[in-house]
């Protein structure tokens, strides 16, 4: 087995930042000796003098705009649990330290083409969500979260190197028990190198058994259990924003950072999703929430923000948005599709239907589609765009009928002189009428002959004799 560490040192800081791209001075705080001091704070905040460590009336005199946010674990482990649905794209193995996500990847490097590509695309998306890792790699996951907090980088990909690359770290960064560090200024251990270094019973003896279960599971040599994670089925996630957005263009950045996630969940169940549901939070007023469709499914993050920005542009905003949420309930199996050498990914007319749909609503741009019923009124029904064809079988229109384009939403009756029936004088037939005789098993009984007519005036109509009742009427034109 092979375990990746992914170390989070600015977990505390970040999950407040993520959500804008630019951010004033911004310090976390935390209590600490009975005072509040800095634990994290931004690179504008540096800029100021401001330090980890220093005292909060310290970082406020350095900056007196500065942004205080107190620190908060809670968030901080939902963070966590949301980069492990992302992470779930690259192992089923996941496991949870403090700011740490240990991830199983020998079964993964194959599929990502090694490990430097695996790196590579953690590294990359982990960037994009707005998130910042240092990594090592060790047979053990404890030894995996240790040496990505000590020696952020390291590989180790043997049993035999990992006595060696631990080894030298001090044991107090692998354990702060009061039996271990008292034992540490009595005899001078310094190294965890040292503590292998004695005989087994003699340290447990005066540590007891924790510390001797803890090195056997760092090398591998004690089984290291931990509770099987399982991503939820759906997807949710909010991103709480540093301040305010006014202007419905600022919420791409968001936006971005949520797709990522959604498309890394998706990824890592085999889907895509044609429908996204978004929701805006304001301070003060109702949630602001609407739909963003697509005609196929899909798992892409840059389609997806494409989509975006076309649907966000008719969005009034009641009020200052504080926080963005996307939710992804209905997803759905995703087949991937080899192109041609001359095929495109998304044809033109595709890529149009999908901008309409998001600019002017998904009920002002609708298909039509054929049905297999010969009666004109239910052989075709509305349908979403670009869908598929291959649901039903084709109408029941016959070879060689003819059937106008444009039907009225009723029959109109028209008028009859000696048996014939007029619109604008009396109308000439064409011979050979097309009978329609159906529907007796719905309620919906029809029999009528059906003939292509053309009125004085020059029009081609299509007229029908009901059989049953009498009458002509017309039901459709040939444009």
């Amino acid at each position: 087995m092979l375990w990746l560490a992914l170390y989070f040192p600015q977990l505390p800081l970040e999950v407040f930042v993520r959500g804008r791209q630019q951010a004033g001075a911004l310090a976390v705080v935390e209590q600490a000796g009975g005072r509040e001091q800095v634990s994290r704070c931004n690179a504008a905040a540096l800029a100021y003098g401001i330090r980890p460590g220093i005292s909060l009336p310290a970082a406020l005199a350095l900056c007196d705009g500065l942004s205080v946010q107190l620190r908060e674990p809670a968030r901080e482990r939902q963070a966590l649990d949301e980069l492990a649905l992302w992470a779930y794209q690259f192992s089923s193995g996941i496991g949870f330290e403090p700011s740490l996500l240990l991830l199983e990847v020998g079964a993964s490097q194959r599929l990502f083409g090694g490990l430097p590509a695996l790196l590579q695309i953690l590294q990359a998306e982990l960037e994009q969500l707005g998130y910042s890792a240092q990594h090592a790699l060790a047979p053990t996951p404890a030894a995996a979260g240790l040496l990505a907090r000590n020696l952020p980088g390291c590989r180790v990909l043997s049993e035999q190197q990992l006595r060696d690359a631990v080894g030298g770290l001090p044991l107090s960064r692998l354990s702060r028990d009061d039996n271990v560090r008292s034992l540490m200024r009595h005899i001078g251990l310094d190294s965890i190198a040292d503590a292998l270094a004695l005989p087994r019973p003699e340290l447990s003896r005066r540590t007891g058994p924790q510390l001797p279960a803890l090195l056997d599971r760092l090398l591998g040599l004690a089984p290291d259990p931990r509770p099987q994670w399982q991503p939820p089925k759906y997807f949710s996630q909010v991103i709480e924003l540093l301040g305010e957005i006014e202007q419905v263009t600022a919420l791409v950045f968001p936006a971005h950072r949520l797709m990522v996630a959604l498309c890394g969940f998706l990824r890592g169940q085999g889907g895509g999703v044609q429908r996204l549901h978004w929701r805006l939070l304001h301070r003060d007023q109702p949630e602001t929430h609407f739909g963003q469709g697509l005609l196929d499914p899909s798992r892409d993050p840059d389609h997806m923000l494409e989509v975006f920005r076309e649907r966000i542009e008719r969005l009034q905003l009641p009020a200052p948005v504080v926080a963005v949420g996307l939710r992804v309930q209905d997803w759905q199996a995703f087949e991937e599709r080899n192109l041609g050498l001359l095929d495109t990914p998304v044809s033109a007319d595709h890529a149009l239907l999908e901008r309409l749909s998001n600019r002017l609503g998904d009920q002002r741009v609708r298909g039509l589609r054929c049905l297999a019923d010969h009666r004109p009124e239910r052989a075709w029904r509305w349908c979403d765009p670009g869908e598929s064809s291959d649901v039903v079988t084709g109408s029941g229109r016959q070879p060689g009928q003819t059937q106008p384009p444009w039907l009225l939403p009723q029959p109109r009756p028209l008028s009859e002189h000696r048996g014939q029936p007029q619109y604008g004088g009396v109308l000439r037939l064409e011979s050979l009428p097309q009978r329609i005789e159906a529907g007796w098993w719905d309620g919906f009984d029809i029999t009528r002959d059906y003939f292509v007519a053309h009125s004085p005036a020059g029009e081609r109509l299509w007229v029908f004799r009901d059989r049953r009742g009498g009458g002509w009427y017309l039901h459709g034109l040939f444009v």
